[in-house]
């Protein structure tokens, strides 16, 4: 059986280089690292790589946890771009990405460290946690490095990587304001996001450093959901005759209450505007097209991997990162 020691001979390197280079360090040469993985492929060199990391009780193995996932919708294509940037910092630092989905009686009958520990899990990045959900608690206090995506999460082996969402949703209220609306509602997600919690607050921040009264019957929840949306606008048409603008905290709940706007025979933008969050890829192809906050899917899914690398390889404690947005107008703002 080919060794370790038989590549190092083969490529005239050291044995701690030829080491150093499967195991994905940095601190190797280019040209070095080629020439041991040439010297690997020509040995056919094959190594058990989980056996040889089990050994030191380390894997290279980061997991992607989608929590919630029986709920999300794959219509937004969020959750693609997010991996494809949890994917691409994985290949950039060498680490491989395994993807599991917890439903909230999975989080109950299994704590997160025991489902890190029995699947040999070096760090996680999770997607879709609710502040209600169990594993939301164990991360503060688990060993094993994790990073939460839109969440505000912080400890010694916790991060979390979010959008600047209390700024944005100001940002978004004060452009509506800037176009001439005073009469601005809102359609938000669920109190157990820590994205929704935050958003209101910047649409109330908005309004009052505006010198406009801040009503809390003006904000509906709609769970993120496009048929959701869909089902209270009449209603919240019916209860808020004055308004001229909603801001809505998710681009498919707005396309659900477009849909249903129009059906009503109101007219977007000419009776009422809206301003959507995310800049989905459907977004740009409704009628009219959507007027949105743009997020970076991808950066936030390459930020978390690679926060969870820095705790891994450094031995640095998690902190907060948050990335910057742009609003994005087309066609559903009109200028009173």
């Amino acid at each position: 059986m080919v060794s370790i020691k038989d590549v190092a001979k083969h490529a005239g390197v050291s044995i701690s280089a030829v080491s150093k280079t499967l195991n994905g360090y940095s601190d190797v040469s280019e040209a070095t690292r080629k020439k041991i993985l040439q010297a690997a492929q020509e040995l056919n060199y094959s190594p058990n790589m989980l056996a040889k990391n089990l050994k030191h009780k380390v894997t290279k193995t980061i997991a992607l946890i989608i929590s919630n996932f029986e709920q999300a919708n794959g219509k937004d294509g969020v959750m693609f771009q997010i991996m494809s940037g949890v994917y691409a910092a994985a290949t950039q630092f060498r680490y491989e990405v395994v993807i599991y989905t917890r439903s909230l009686s999975e989080q109950q009958d299994k704590s997160y460290w025991q489902f890190c520990k029995d699947h040999k899990i070096a760090g996680v990045v999770i997607s879709g946690l609710r502040t209600t959900d169990p594993y939301f608690e164990d991360l503060v206090g688990s060993d094993i490095p994790c990073v939460v995506i839109d969440a505000d999460t912080v400890g010694p082996h916790a991060g979390s990587v979010i959008t600047d969402n209390l700024t944005a949703a100001r940002q978004a209220v004060k452009y509506l304001i800037g176009k001439g609306h005073r009469e601005i509602g809102m359609i938000n997600g669920h109190k157990y996001a820590t994205v929704s919690i935050v958003r209101q607050q910047g649409y109330r921040e908005a309004l009052e450093e505006a010198g406009i009264e801040y009503k809390p019957s003006r904000v509906v929840e709609a769970d993120y959901s496009e048929e959701q949306a869909y089902d209270l606008a009449e209603s919240y048409i019916t209860d808020n005759p004055h308004l001229t603008a909603v801001f809505v905290a998710s681009d498919l709940m707005a396309i659900g209450f477009m849909n249903r706007c129009r059906e009503l025979g109101l007219q977007i933008p000419g009776n009422i505007s809206i301003l959507g969050f995310d800049d989905i890829v459907l977004s740009s192809y409704t009628t009219p097209k959507l007027s949105t906050i743009s997020q970076d899917f991808a950066g936030i899914g390459y930020s978390a991997l690679e926060q969870v690398v820095k705790m891994l390889e450094n031995n640095t404690p998690g902190y907060h990162k948050i990335l910057p947005f742009k609003i994005v107008d087309r066609e559903t703002i009109m200028l009173l």
